[in-house]
Parts: C-alpha cells; sequence; structure tokens
C-alpha cells in the first residue's frame, strides 16, 4: 500500500527589478565613468610637476618589490586606455585640429584625453539609454553621448571668444599708455600680460613667450589672432605690420585701433539687444518639441510607445527629427545677425 503524498512543486518566478532601480543603476553607472575621467585626466597643477623633475634628479635608490596596489592596477588601466586613444588619434591624423580646438577652449586636454572623454561619453549615455528605453534608448544614449561633448565645447570656444573680445580694447589701451610712457612694444606686452585677466592674459603671454625664444612678435600674435578667431585684432596686427614698414606713432595707431573696437562692440551689443525678441522665440520654438516629448515619454510612456515599438512609429519619429533639425538649422541662420 502506497502512502506517500503527493509532492506539490511551486515554481518560483523571480520579479522584474522596478523602473526606478533601472534609473537609479544607469545614473550610478554614468557617474561611475564620469568620476573615472576626472580621475584620469584631472591636470595637477604646476607646482606638483615641477616637484617631480626635481626628484628625479635625486640619488637612485634599489627598493624591494613590492606587490600592485589598488591603486596601481587602475593606474595601469588608465594608461592602457589613454594609449589606445593616443593610438586612434594619431591613425586618423586629426590631432591638430582636436588640439587646435581644446586650445581654443581653454580646456587643459591633450587630443588623446578628449577623445577617451567622448568614447566614454557614448558608452554611459548608451548604459543610461539601455537602463531607460532599451534599444531606442541606447541609440538615443549613444547619439547625446557624441553630442554633449561637442556642444559643450563648442559653448567653452564661444564664451571665450567673446571674454578676448570684450577684454582685447582695455589691454590694448594699456599697451598704449606704455607706449606713451616710452616703453617698447614687448615691455608694453609685458604689462599687458601682468596685469590682464584671463583669457587675454594667457594668450597674450603665449605670444611673448614664442617671442623670447627667438619667433617673430607679429607672427606669434597672428597666431593669437587664429587662435581666438577675433577680426578686430587681425585688423590691429594689420596696423603693426604697416606702422612697422612705412614708421609712424605706433601709439597712435593702436589708439585708432583701440576706438574701432569700442565703437564696433557698441553696435554689436545695440544689434544684439534689438534682435533678443527674435533669439528668444528661437529657443522656444526649438526647445517646445523636445521638453513636451520628454515630459510626454515620462508621464504617458504607453502612449508615445508605439513611436519606438512599431516600425511606422519609428519611421515617424526620424522624419519629425530630420525635419526638427532642419528647422533648428533654418531658425538659427534667421535670428543670426553679423556685425
Amino acid at each position: 500500500m502506497d502512502l506517500s503524498l503527493p509532492v506539490v512543486v511551486e515554481q518560483l518566478t523571480i520579479p522584474a527589478p522596478p523602473r526606478w532601480a533601472a534609473l537609479i543603476a544607469g545614473v550610478t553607472v554614468f557617474a561611475a565613468l564620469t568620476l573615472l575621467v576626472v580621475a584620469l585626466i584631472w591636470p595637477r597643477s604646476r607646482r606638483h610637476e615641477r616637484i617631480k623633475q626635481i626628484a628625479q634628479f635625486g640619488p637612485a635608490r634599489t627598493l624591494p618589490a613590492a606587490a600592485p596596489t589598488q591603486d596601481q592596477e587602475g593606474n595601469a588601466l588608465s594608461r592602457t586606455a589613454l594609449k589606445a586613444a593616443q593610438e586612434l588619434v594619431r591613425v586618423r591624423g586629426n590631432e591638430a585640429g582636436i588640439a587646435l580646438k581644446l586650445e581654443r577652449a581653454g580646456m587643459g586636454l591633450r587630443p588623446h584625453e578628449w577623445v577617451l572623454v567622448r568614447g566614454l561619453s557614448v558608452i554611459g549615455g548608451a548604459v543610461l539609454g539601455v537602463f531607460l528605453a532599451s534599444a531606442v534608448g541606447a541609440l538615443l544614449g549613444i547619439v547625446l553621448g557624441l553630442l554633449v561633448p561637442m556642444l559643450y565645447q563648442s559653448i567653452r570656444i564661444s564664451r571665450r571668444s567673446d571674454a578676448f573680445a570684450e577684454q582685447l580694447p582695455e589691454g590694448l589701451q594699456l599697451v598704449v599708455g606704455s607706449l606713451r610712457s616710452g616703453f617698447s612694444l614687448p615691455q608694453a606686452l609685458d604689462s599687458l600680460v601682468r596685469e590682464s585677466p584671463q583669457p587675454l592674459s594667457q594668450e597674450f603671454g603665449r605670444a611673448l613667450t614664442e617671442y623670447r625664444l627667438g619667433g617673430d612678435l607679429a607672427d606669434a600674435l597672428e597666431r593669437v589672432a587664429s587662435r581666438t578667431g577675433n577680426r578686430d585684432l587681425t585688423w590691429a596686427l594689420m596696423a603693426i605690420r604697416i606702422q612697422r614698414e612705412v614708421g609712424g606713432n605706433l601709439a597712435e595707431v593702436l589708439q585708432t585701433a583701440v576706438e574701432t573696437m569700442r565703437e564696433r562692440g557698441r553696435l554689436r551689443r545695440h544689434v544684439r539687444s534689438l534682435s533678443a525678441e527674435g533669439r528668444l522665440s528661437a529657443y522656444v520654438l526649438i526647445a517646445l518639441p523636445l521638453v513636451l516629448g520628454l515630459f510626454m515619454f515620462v508621464t504617458r510612456r504607453e502612449y508615445m510607445a508605439p513611436l519606438f515599438t512599431d516600425p511606422l512609429g519609428i519611421v515617424m519619429l526620424l522624419v519629425g527629427a530630420t525635419m526638427l533639425v532642419a528647422g533648428i538649422f533654418w531658425i538659427v541662420r534667421v535670428v543670426k545677425v553679423e556685425v
């Protein structure tokens, strides 16, 4: 007689993690990648570098080999990543162009470090997109990872160029005063470097260093105008070259250039104030579809889901994105006023 009781085996199901947990995990991964980039490429102080150079001239010491620590392993990983990025930049042959943009932006990074930053930004965007919206979110994260560093660099270039243009008339006025006091042009530029704020003092200090190392001062200043993209400085250098060839009072020539720059600055600010309404309308029209789409995706995801899951919805989304980009380009060209 079989007295065994039937055993009911209940299948265990592991519940899927909630979406807020996936969001936190994605943000954590992205923050970790960002901190890794900062730790790898954070510029050290000039004092630290000098101390490190002086330490190399000390007496040689033989130390026992120690086991690699976690910090050393991290340094090895960072060196490997930087080496790979450096090789990529060398193969593509665009190191000079990347370096020029970094100089114009005032970023203390080398070209391969900037390439590594952009690569990690793409990886972080893809990981965050996967956690938020699967494959389509990963594609959107990759696009954002490519565009955000470029946008950040462009903003820094624009702000630094604008700051240089605002500081240039006052700096040249200081040069004019030094020339009238009997100083030579290099001595007047030295006083400008010592008394002017950034980025004016940095750029002219670099030109003055090139001159002291044996270069031509006019050529060094021409490179400053090329790096900053400042047309006013280009015209001032043209006046300086003409004065060096035909003679005359350099202080008076620069004073005329300064007055022209100030008048152009007043005209530029006046035009910007007149076109402020159009620029504000452009910002609203550009941001409205993006903000509204993001709001609908967060609050009514089931309503927006066909745009990411249905083939027809994906086609509509791509067409809408193309039309949005074309509209942004057209609006920007309309509200942009060249002075």
